[in-house]
């Protein structure tokens, strides 16, 4: 999972906290039916945007040993995207929905995919004052996700839906269990090392906002799953009429005839 440089103009964007703007483009029928897989492609990053973390360069360094310092920043940048992807990834797959990483040029013809895409970008005019404020390390945020989902299929490709999340304020996840915690840690990692990112953790300061700011674009992903009905509601709507009509069938049902009674006659 790699990143590319992105320039962009930028604009001041109007997002607070987790708030998600955007959602389905209307007019085109038929397209609510449930995606045999979600692909989540690599984000790409503005220049502008700058990643720090030593403690994750020195942990990577005693693996691979040193590399030049120009490097450092594009390899920490590569793991927290690696790190934003996988969470994304995880929170779907904890909703029941068929993740991975991909985008539409791993597609095949038979796929019926919804391929996720994104870009990082400041939340605000940069300047020479607030530069150093921009990216993820300690000291930096205002990091705005302009995410866009966009369902291929035999029909072609349709975006269904836009919004933005902004990393800076994202509210932090409710309390979960040791047990839920370390599973939530395996599975991520192991969304990394199966895409071919670095298995090296970042570091706490670095690796809780990508993971916020991964977990709210998940999170508002599998609420317009739900919205579509992709996350197993009509089954279980099925089911539950298959159910009532069985009731009703049974209530409609004659009582069997009862058996009719028999009289002993005697000769004289």
């Amino acid at each position: 999972m790699r990143l590319v440089p992105l320039n962009v103009t930028l604009m001041a964007l109007a997002v607070a906290g987790c708030t998600a703007t955007g959602g389905l483009q209307s007019g085109i029928p038929g397209l609510q039916s449930k995606p045999n897989v979600v692909l989540v492609s690599d984000f790409t990053v503005a220049s502008e945007i700058v990643v720090i973390d030593r403690g994750y360069t020195a942990r990577l360094e005693r693996k691979v040993g040193a590399y030049p310092t120009h490097e450092r920043r594009q390899r920490t940048t590569d793991r927290v995207n690696d790190e934003i992807v996988a969470t994304i990834i995880v929170t779907l797959r904890e909703g029941g929905l068929d993740a991975r990483n991909g985008s539409e040029d791993t597609l095949t013809l038979d796929q019926n995919a919804f391929v996720v895409t994104g870009n990082l970008r400041p939340s605000e005019p940069v300047t020479e004052k607030n530069k150093n404020t921009i990216g993820f390390g300690p000291g930096r945020g205002h990091v705005v996700a302009a995410v866009s989902g966009s369902l291929y299929s035999a029909g072609g490709k349709h975006e269904l839906l836009t919004f933005n999340v902004e990393s800076a304020g994202s509210k932090r996840e409710a309390p979960v269990s040791a047990k839920v915690a370390a599973a939530r840690n395996a599975a991520i990692a192991s969304v990394v090392a199966a895409n071919g990112g670095a298995t090296e953790r970042l570091s706490p300061d670095v690796e809780a906002p990508a993971r916020r700011l991964g977990r709210a674009i998940g999170e508002r992903l599998l609420s317009y799953a739900k919205e579509q009905g992709w996350l197993g509601q009509p089954a279980v709507a099925e089911a539950r009429s298959g159910a009532a009509e069985t009731a009703a069938r049974a209530l409609s049902k004659p009582e069997p005839d009862e058996a009719p009674e028999t009289t002993e006659t005697t000769r004289d």
